[in-house]
């Protein structure tokens, strides 16, 4: 009974470990099961998301890309980018990242790369190629991926072109509404696209009409090659500065300093330039010169009236010895007298044009341009300066050596250049304040003309040298302006010349005038035969000066040229009431009315009675330039300085009636042509 009971206990203990390993079973079962049911969850998981990111991929209206982080070889990218970039995607995947874009950019810089590496999104701008050509600027998000078992480079580009142009058009209005210049935007051909309301008011036009011109329409005729040659120059380098002389509406021109940069707008190359008024700096600028200019000439009195005294003399001595022959019927030495008469007419003539070329103010277009002879005009320079450095009372002397060269002929204005000359040779004696020696040298090489003036002075210091051509600098402190050597800069350069400098200090300098050789044109002598029908020139002369009515009449009473003289500009109506007249030449400066008012009266005159105006010349020793229109408005012909030679005259009278019609015009008389004064 014993055994049976032990074995029932052991019956009953496996039975409970088998209950204990069938819910164990159980468990396992289960958690197999449930761990099965998660590996399929997870695996949809998995196989949905590859699909939601290929469909992103595939449908998303913003460029994505994929590019290999060694290679820079783009692996992938959606339709999107090639729709954008207007490439066809499979040439987009044979390509590198550079060659979308922009040329000269790099794929990932490097900077982008380290902080990518670190595990960060970087975000950049940058700018894409278009198949077109055009560019759009884009925003990239970008981070690493492993892709295809290899290190890559996803990017989501966003384009941001139109807010670009947004925050350009905000920042250029900004500009536009502040700044007290012209300011505007011009196309590569120079269209203007966009002005502010500054450029519209100084010039006249109204905005719309701006808009449909060109900076060149608005360009002077004789600077379009200071725009041609600032379009030139900013295709070299970002920012330009150049002065142009722009017209209104009316057609009068402005100068401006004009600053001018590359810039994007609405999306494509442009110019932005800021103008700014030039006319009051000009005028500031005009008038130091004509002060330093009357300074040099208030240096050089005391030695210009030393040559008038002289010529005086000359004159005085010359004439006493003209009377004195005269009286003892000597005629041969009487005429020679009167000969050193005439010669020291001319020299004073010359010193007195020498004077005013050099003082008065230069307008554009005043000087016609000419051929002239260089070595000469540096003569006439060294005459005009000679009282700086001849006969000085101080202690100090001055040689000067002049090496002449014949044939120097260049074209340009003479004034300019003289006045050039006088600064540099100016400058070269002030160089020297203890006396020293003065160089001028000419000579030609490779169809070019130099000029070399050197002095032995103090020479310049190695921090000024690079600023001696700057407005405004000096070393000399209140004594100069520092305007000299900047005005003569500029004539020479505007006449396609060279000034280059040499010193050594404490030894001398020497400037170098370069300039292109031109040939001298040959005159032909012109032979003016006085019209077969008139057997005498009428010739009609209004002066007050009365020893000047009586040596034009004596000059002129052995000539084919018949003179009428008048005092007063009423006789001079008066004589031309009742005379038939070829020429009528009147003195500016008259009492009763001024030489202008005279020749209006008679452009009257001629038309009210229908016969062709008379030629009038207008007589004056003023230096006053008169404009144009003011000469044409009084029938002026030909304006004529004093003094003149009567040969030169004779020779003005008769072109000026070969001029006119052959037919001679009826006599003027009674009250049938009465002139209303």
């Amino acid at each position: 009974m014993q055994a049976i009971q032990v074995h029932i206990t052991r019956i009953n203990e496996l039975e409970k470990l088998l209950e204990q390993a069938e819910q164990k079973s159980d468990i396992l079962t289960n958690l197999l099961k449930e761990a099965s049911a998660d590996f399929k969850q997870t695996l949809e998981r998995v196989t949905t998301s590859e699909e939601n990111f290929r469909a992103i991929f595939e449908n998303v209206p913003e460029a994505i890309y994929i590019i290999d982080a060694q290679t820079h070889r783009i692996l992938d990218c959606n339709p999107f980018t090639a729709e954008w970039l207007g490439y066809p995607r499979e040439q987009i995947l044979s390509a590198k990242v550079e060659d979308i874009l922009e040329p000269g950019a790099s794929g990932i810089p490097e900077n982008i790369r380290k902080a990518l590496d670190a595990g960060k999104v970087h975000i950049q701008e940058r700018r894409f190629q278009k198949m077109d050509g055009s560019l759009a600027d884009a925003e990239i998000t970008g981070t690493l991926i492993e892709y295809q078992g290899k290190t890559c480079f996803v990017a989501l580009v966003r384009d941001v072109t139109e807010r670009k142009q947004i925050e350009e058009l905000s920042r250029y209005k900004e500009l536009f509404e502040n700044v007290t210049d012209p300011v505007f935007i011009n196309d590569t051909r120079g269209r203007f696209l966009e002005v502010n309301d500054v450029a519209c008011s100084s010039l006249g036009f109204s905005r719309e009409e701006l808009l449909q011109m060109a900076l060149r329409d608005l360009t002077s005729p004789g600077q379009i090659g200071v725009l041609v040659e600032a379009a030139e120059r900013l295709q070299r380098q970002k920012n330009v500065q150049f002065e142009l002389d722009v017209q209104t509406c009316v057609g009068i021109p402005i100068p401006y300093e004009i600053n001018s940069s590359r810039i994007r707008y609405k999306g494509g190359p442009c110019v932005l330039s800021v103008a700014r008024n030039l006319s009051i700096r000009k005028k500031m600028e005009e008038t130091l010169v004509k002060t330093e200019r009357l300074l040099a000439v208030g240096e050089m009195a005391s030695g210009v009236a030393h040559n008038f005294n002289n010529l005086l003399q000359m004159i005085m001595g010359s004439g006493e010895a003209a009377l004195s022959k005269l009286g003892g019927g000597k005629i041969r030495e009487c005429r020679e007298a009167i000969e050193g008469i005439l010669n020291a007419c001319r020299r004073g003539s010359g010193i007195v044009r020498r004077i005013k070329d050099f003082t008065l103010s230069k307008t554009n277009g005043m000087d016609e341009s000419q051929i002239f002879d260089l070595e000469e005009l540096a003569s006439e320079a060294l005459e005009l300066t000679t009282p700086l450095w001849k006969a000085i009372p101080e202690p100090r002397k001055y040689r000067v050596n002049v090496v002449k060269c014949s044939g120097c002929y260049i074209r340009g204005k003479p004034t300019e250049i003289f006045e050039a000359l006088v600064n540099l040779i100016k400058n070269a004696i002030e160089a020297m304040p203890a006396g020293g020696t003065l160089t001028v040298v000419s000579y030609i090489r490779d169809d070019r003309v130099y000029l070399e003036i050197a002095d032995t002075g103090f020479g310049i210091a190695k921090e000024n040298f690079q600023r001696i051509f700057e407005p405004f600098f000096t070393t000399k402190g209140s004594r100069s302006t520092g305007l000299g050597l900047s005005s003569s800069y500029g004539f020479i350069n505007r006449h396609q010349g060279e000034i280059k400098v040499h010193s050594t200090l404490g030894e001398g300098t020497t400037f170098t005038l370069i300039f292109p050789k031109s040939q001298k044109v040959r005159q032909e002598k012109k032979i003016t035969a006085t019209p077969p029908q008139m057997a005498k020139i009428k010739f009609l002369l209004i002066d007050d000066e009365v020893n000047i009515l009586r040596s034009m009449e004596m000059f002129f009473e052995d000539s084919e040229i018949e003179i009428l003289t008048a005092k007063t500009s009423g006789e001079g109506l008066k004589a031309i009431r009742n005379n038939t007249l070829d020429v009528v030449l009147c003195d500016l400066g008259m009492d009763d009315m001024n030489g202008l008012e005279v020749g209006k009266a008679i452009k009257e005159h001629c038309r009210k009675f229908g016969n062709p105006k008379i030629p009038f010349i207008l007589y004056t020793g003023l230096d006053k330039q008169i404009e144009p229109r003011i000469l044409e408005e009084s029938g002026v012909d030909r304006v004529v300085q004093k003094p003149i030679a009567c040969e030169k005259l004779l020779h003005i009278i008769q072109s000026l009636v070969t001029e006119q019609s052959p037919v001679r015009k009826q006599p003027c008389r009674g009250d049938v042509c009465r002139m209303v004064m």
